[in-house]
């Protein structure tokens, strides 16, 4: 079992440049707009977590945007890609948009079962994770619903 991770603003610097972070989070702000970049990670991290659960195996973080450690790099990666894109100025380079591609491959893995990912220490249980209605209506076997076989 592993503790899950929430994805923080200092775990972008090891991404980019620090600079580069910097105005990110600070250029072409609305008027009493908060960093942006803080509702990116919060998106980024729940589209991961909808990937994991996708493949009925993996077990979920009761941490509302924890994700496995083993996908930082891949959450960082896809976070700084979308943040890139609020600024038109900023164009991806060629390795980031390869490393972002292969993120995409990598999560998508992850949701296939191809990779494994660990296991959270708080686990969240199957029903928290996922409800599916089921309606079905009982059948009794009879002699009248049997008749011909």
């Amino acid at each position: 079992m592993t503790t899950w991770i929430s994805i923080k603003i200092d775990d972008l610097y090891a991404y980019l440049l620090a600079a580069q972070v910097d105005v990110l989070r600070k250029c072409a702000l609305a008027k009493n707009q908060s960093d942006p970049v803080a509702e990116v990670i919060r998106d980024i991290s729940l589209k991961i977590r909808a990937q994991i659960a996708s493949n009925r195996r993996n077990a979920l973080s009761r941490q509302p945007h924890g994700i496995p450690p083993e996908l930082k790099s891949e959450a960082c990666i896809l976070i700084l890609e979308v943040a890139q894109t609020r600024i038109p100025g900023l164009k991806l380079t060629a390795d980031q948009i390869r490393l972002a591609d292969q993120a995409r491959l990598q999560l998508q893995k992850v949701a296939d079962g191809e990779i494994a990912i660990s296991v959270p220490d708080d686990r969240m249980a199957d029903s928290q994770k996922s409800i599916a209605v089921v309606h079905h209506r009982p059948q009794v076997a009879t002699g009248k619903y049997l008749k011909g076989l």
